[in-house]
């Protein structure tokens, strides 16, 4: 245990002074092998980074990237925008509620919490301030609705969770869609508390003809997470085939169908796909050397024998697991999380009664969480640079949706049919 510590020390103090997380983490496994070369030498740690993308798997990441980047070059996030926008912007407070209506159907095409913060708040944000909402407000409200991202099929997150636990992908898809519809719902009340608190004016309601209007020219996006559900849960292909599918899919639709998307544009955005990916794949490298470190010091195993001392339930250790992951958080990023935590935190959980698709999703929601938390909450730099608005003004706005969040991370906790309901009706389990 004393090798670990001494690991995950290194990697925190390195993560501390912004090193970036695979370097941190490459520099504190070959800390690993300096200190302890009986245990692990220096060239085994090269193999190890080899082995961690040993996985064909992996390229699914790649694949639900590529998708995303091109179904937003190609117009789709105007689209899913207007009809956000036809359906909740006549209550009071509307374009708050349209913002995050927008990252729950968002959510279904990018898959990815940055990528809808992006996306969604390049056009609310200047639109909610021209309506008269605070920028900081406009951002906070942008930043908590992105979270949804990591719930709502196809979730990258998922994927990762899956490479590294015993979870299966299509489960974990199939898990998310209810507690990802709640987190909306919650931040949705949260919105019209405080619109009703702030007096925020509500936009004239268009019609139904309009709301028609706008699912027709959205529905080839909303169409996605739609195909993506059906080819996993009808076995048609694995998650790296559908991940392929779904990107050519968004490449057809964007191309072919509405024609918005120039060549340069198209390039552009598989050029970030493919810088987005990478900023993962590196750190799945190099969490081949953890993942060995903690197997061969056997660390599962005496956190296993510690929670089956402990007498507690399985919702009490699922508790104090996402209790451990919200503190985390707040200096780690979700990947960071999946890749070094998932790995030593599942199999003891297992042991200890815990579901392992329950656990996938309360683990990713306390992830996605992490990311409005300061100091780390990435989303909240984010959005704040695109109000703009001082940080601590938007952490300030966005109280009020973290505890939320924090309050539906509980119910889930307590409460496991909310992950399985959807399952059982499709005859998953």
């Amino acid at each position: 245990m004393l090798e670990v510590g001494v690991t995950i020390a290194v990697m925190l103090v390195l993560l501390v002074c912004r090193v970036p997380v695979f370097l941190a983490m490459g520099l504190a496994a070959a800390a690993f092998a300096w200190l302890w070369a009986p245990v692990m030498k220096p060239d085994v740690v090269a193999q190890t980074f080899m082995r961690g993308l040993d996985n064909q798997a992996f390229t699914a990441i790649v694949y639900f990237f590529a998708a995303g980047a091109i179904m937003n070059a190609g117009g789709m996030s105007a689209r899913l925008l207007d009809l956000a926008r036809s359906l909740v912007a006549h209550i009071r407070g509307g374009l708050a509620h349209a913002n995050i209506t927008a990252s729950m159907v968002f959510a279904g095409v990018s898959g990815s919490a940055v990528a809808d913060a992006a996306a969604v708040g390049s056009v609310m944000v200047p639109a909610m301030k021209r309506d008269g909402y605070a920028p900081a407000y406009a951002a906070a409200v942008t930043a908590t609705s992105a979270t949804i991202g990591l719930m709502i099929p196809p979730s990258i997150p998922m994927v990762i969770f899956a490479l590294f636990t015993p979870a299966d992908v299509t489960r974990l898809f199939i898990a998310g869609v209810v507690p990802g519809l709640m987190m909306g719902v919650f931040l949705l009340v949260s919105s019209y508390f405080i619109a009703v608190r702030r007096g925020y004016h509500a936009h004239p309601w268009q019609g139904w003809g309009n709301v028609w209007t706008a699912f027709r020219r959205s529905i080839l996006a909303l169409l996605m997470p739609v195909i993506v559900i059906w080819g996993m849960v009808s076995g048609f292909a694995t998650v790296s085939e559908i991940g392929a599918v779904a990107a050519f899919y968004a490449a057809f639709v964007s191309l072919v169908v509405y024609r918005e998307t120039t060549l340069g544009e198209f390039w552009a955005a598989l050029v970030d796909a493919a810088l987005q990916s990478a900023k993962i794949l590196i750190v799945v490298a190099v969490s081949g050397a953890f993942v060995w470190i903690t197997a061969r010091v056997g660390i599962a195993t005496e956190l296993a024998a510690f929670l089956s001392e402990t007498a507690l339930g399985p919702t009490a250790i699922l508790g104090l697991i996402a209790l451990g992951l919200l503190l985390l958080g707040t200096v780690l990023e979700p990947v960071t999380l999946l890749i070094v935590v998932a790995p030593v935190i599942a199999p003891a959980a297992i042991l200890a009664g815990v579901d392992i698709t329950h656990l996938g999703i309360v683990f990713i929601m306390a992830s996605a969480i992490g990311l409005v938390t300061p100091p780390v909450g990435i989303l909240l730099f984010v959005t704040a640079a695109q109000a703009p608005a001082p940080v601590i003004e938007v952490v300030r706005e966005a109280a009020i949706f973290l505890v939320a969040l924090v309050a539906l991370l509980v119910t889930v906790v307590l409460w496991p049919g909310l992950t399985s309901v959807l399952g059982l009706l499709l005859g998953l389990d």
